[in-house]
């Protein structure tokens, strides 16, 4: 039987014995030499999108993509000659492992059968190395390309196994990249044909890793050895479309649509947004190959009115020996000196045992390919004294002098290194100098991620930071003060103590990680906006987390945060609009016309007593509520999180059962109708100083309180930890009574 197919040359398709053109047939693909179909497998429903040779190439997630095909007696017995070639593009390399190095690849496809030490398949391991692995006369054979796989783009893998030759070649864009020894029979047995993933298996939750994520066109088998002349004929017609298909995610109500995020897979801290040739930029923390936190790259997205987002090409990528692990957070800038005027990239570079800092330079005008400094690391790991916990640089410029400021911590307590730049050498300190760190573990944090100090328009120095291990876990705090002339922060008075940049943030809930953008008169922001759910149901999305609408800031003046949402965001109004002033709501009023995904709502509104809020995506499979109780505050996200998670921090209680913090987690579980809760018992030992601290915190959390009544009780707490000399005195003298009668009870007491 003889199929003829488009692309190839007259003649070059005579001998096949197996083609996967990949077109999709209600969900299925077809080997067109026997016409057997074959079911995709994965989450999603399967997409085509143009190929290399047609228009059918098959899409692969990353992480649950596989087809499961069989291959027949296509290869008689005694065959020495064997030809397999694919087109293959790829946006980034598989992860195999999540926290070790490993030679092991991924399949991209395979019949190989180690135990019965026959069949053949193309490989990818997660540094970009690939290979072509086969047996014949029962000898493995693997022939290795010391190469990356190019990203971005077509490739044709070709192997040619010519046993009577004794000889294995591989080659890509007909261009032989490996060879090796063989001699005899080719190894084959009929039997499963492996596209996307294999057998082995290797997990993390629910994620399958050893996953294949890109494109594959145009599988074809032959038995014989392909002249070179042939194989060099082939070239794709166009590059290939690594994007994600809209149709993945049209029934997602659930996914916005004008909040930056990726296509698809994991995101969380974005590191920096500038503008350049007309464009906002915006680069993140990115695993393309699902939706869990692995083997960080750099994701980079582009908006001209940051709410229509486009997805650009990954801007860095683990690769190198210092950052093999994952290019973790840093930040994006410019400066006349330290990068010649053009944006540059510091980031938190990772291999297996430490952290260091990184750069990277664009290639083009238009960001989107990046080259890493062969000076690297410009700062090579943490200085003595800090915590190896180390990461996050951002660059900042005071006068002539620049710095890098870099999260970590010293002394239990959230903190930042600071580094200064030496125009002369090109180097960066290390020091151990500290530009600025917390006074309190319970509001301040242990580790500090995510550090950045802009100089805000009127000349005062804005300084963000989201510690983590607070009272009420990761939010995120700000101070407001100066940077001195040796680079260090320095606090304005009335911002000793951290403010919330998110009024309830709390638990990770909220904006966290802010990125600021000075443009124009503008201070523009945006932040990772988690989504808090559990890897299974990120795992059925396809996607995790997103970023938030911008908005402007600026201080007012005491230096306290301004925010408005960015004015550019009035360019998604419509004309179908609800309006209604002046109402007493009594039950439920349907807001027809308006329908939809998305939904503006302006307003301000006189409470009560009782719960009042918004029906959204109201359907016959359910409704979203937005609500607010103003007797206990808005509970709704609280409680819909312990429904979902349980309770991630109990309450706390001093030693004569008082509440101390937790009233909302409480009033939450009551709500939900729980009998019982978890909570912390302080000890007897613990004094006024430390119970006082979670107090205020708490109380900052549960309610708005004035200035003056922040002040007030930051005063009391200041009154406790340095008392007036007669009271210390008075202490000491008391605490020497109790020692003599601690002392005489213990003689009197022994038997």
């Amino acid at each position: 039987m003889v199929t003829v197919a488009a692309g190839l040359a007259a003649g070059a398709n005579a001998e096949v014995v197996a083609h996967f053109d990949m077109r999709l047939d209600s969900g299925k693909i077809t080997e067109t030499v026997s016409g057997s179909q074959f079911a995709v497998e994965g989450n999603f429903a399967p997409e085509n999108v143009d190929g290399a040779v047609g228009d059918a190439a098959l899409r692969f997630d990353g992480y649950t993509s596989r087809v499961v095909a069989s291959l027949g007696d296509i290869l008689p017995s005694g065959t020495d000659a064997v030809t397999v070639s694919l087109w293959v593009a790829v946006p980034c390399y598989p992860v195999i492992q999540i926290d070790t190095d490993t030679s092991e690849k991924t399949p991209i496809v395979t019949c190989l059968d180690k135990d019965k030490k026959t069949g053949f398949g193309f490989y990818l391991g997660y540094n970009g190395k690939y290979c072509f692995r086969t047996y014949v006369g029962g000898w493995p054979v693997s022939v290795d390309v010391d190469t990356q796989l190019p990203t971005y783009q077509w490739n044709n893998l070709v192997a040619v196994v010519d046993g009577g030759n004794r000889m294995v070649k591989l080659y890509n864009n007909g261009v032989e990249v490996g060879s090796g020894k063989a001699n005899g029979a080719v190894s084959f047995a009929p039997g499963n044909f492996y596209m996307g993933q294999g057998t082995e298996s290797c997990k993390s939750g629910p994620f399958e890793l050893m996953s294949f994520n890109g494109l594959i066109d145009d599988v074809r088998i032959w038995n014989e050895a392909k002249p070179l002349s042939e194989i060099q004929r082939w070239k794709p017609k166009g590059m290939p479309d690594l994007g994600i298909p809209s149709s993945r995610f049209a029934g997602d109500l659930l996914r916005p649509r004008f909040h930056g995020m990726p296509a698809a897979g994991w995101t969380n801290e974005s590191h920096g947004m500038c503008y350049a040739d007309g464009r906002y930029h915006l680069f993140f923390q990115k695993n393309a190959d699902g939706p869990y936190m692995a083997r960080l790259h750099w994701g980079h997205i582009s908006s001209t009115n940051l709410y229509n987002w486009r997805e650009e090409t990954i801007a860095l990528a683990p690769g190198e020996s210092y950052d093999m692990k994952g290019c973790w957070s840093g930040c994006v800038f410019s400066d006349d000196v330290v990068t010649g005027g053009k944006p540059g990239i510091i980031y938190t570079a990772v291999d297996y045992v430490k952290a260091v800092v990184a750069q990277a330079a664009p290639k083009s005008e238009n960001l989107d390919v990046w080259v890493k400094n062969p000076g690297n690391p410009i700062i090579n790991g943490c200085p003595s004294g800090f915590s190896a916990d180390f990461r996050d640089p951002y660059f900042f410029r005071n006068g002539d002098d620049a710095y890098i400021i870099v999260g970590s911590a010293k002394n239990g307590l959230g903190a930042t290194t600071l580094h200064r730049y030496n125009p002369l050498s090109g180097i960066w300190s290390n020091n151990g100098d500290v530009f600025f760190s917390g006074s309190s573990a319970a509001t301040d944090g242990t580790f500090w991620e995510m550090p950045n100090v802009t100089q805000m328009p009127g000349g005062k120095w804005l300084f963000t930071a989201t510690p983590l291990a607070t009272s009420q876990g990761t939010r995120t705090l700000y101070w407001t003060g100066d940077v001195g002339g040796d680079g260090r922060f320095v606090p304005d008075a009335n911002s000793s103590r951290p403010r919330l940049v998110e009024m309830e943030s709390r638990d990770g809930f909220g904006l966290l990680s802010p990125t600021i953008c000075q443009q124009g008169n503008k201070t523009i922001v945006l932040g990772i906006v988690p989504d808090k759910l559990p890897s299974l149901t990120n795992w059925i999305h396809g996607w995790a987390h997103c970023y938030s609408l911008p908005r402007e800031w600026s201080l007012d003046e005491n230096g306290g945060l301004l925010q408005k949402p960015y004015e550019g965001l009035s360019g998604l109004r419509t004309s179908t609009v609800f309006s209604r002033n002046a109402f007493e709501l009594d039950g439920i009023v349907d807001l027809t016309p308006v329908r939809g995904r998305s939904v503006e709502i302006c307003g301000t509104f006189e409470v009560g007593t009782s719960e009042f809020g918004f029906n959204i995506f109201k359907s016959a499979n359910g409704k979203g509520v937005v609500s607010y109780n103003p007797v206990s505050g808005d509970l709704t996200a609280l409680k819909d999180s312990m429904h979902r998670y349980g309770l991630m921090n109990p309450i706390t209680l001093n030693s004569n059962y008082e509440l101390v913090a937790g009233e909302r987690r409480l009033e939450a579980a009551k709500s939900l109708g729980w009998e019982r809760i978890n909570a912390n018992i302080l000890d007897s030992n613990v004094d006024n100083i430390r119970q006082l601290e979670m107090e205020l915190e708490e109380n900052n959390q549960r309610k708005e309180f004035t200035d003056e009544e922040l002040m007030e009780g930051y005063k009391r707490l200041e009154k406790l930890k340095n008392p007036p000399l007669i009271m210390r005195i008075l202490k000491f003298i008391a605490n020497i009574f109790i020692k003599i009668a601690e002392f005489i009870k213990s003689l009197f007491g022994k038997k």
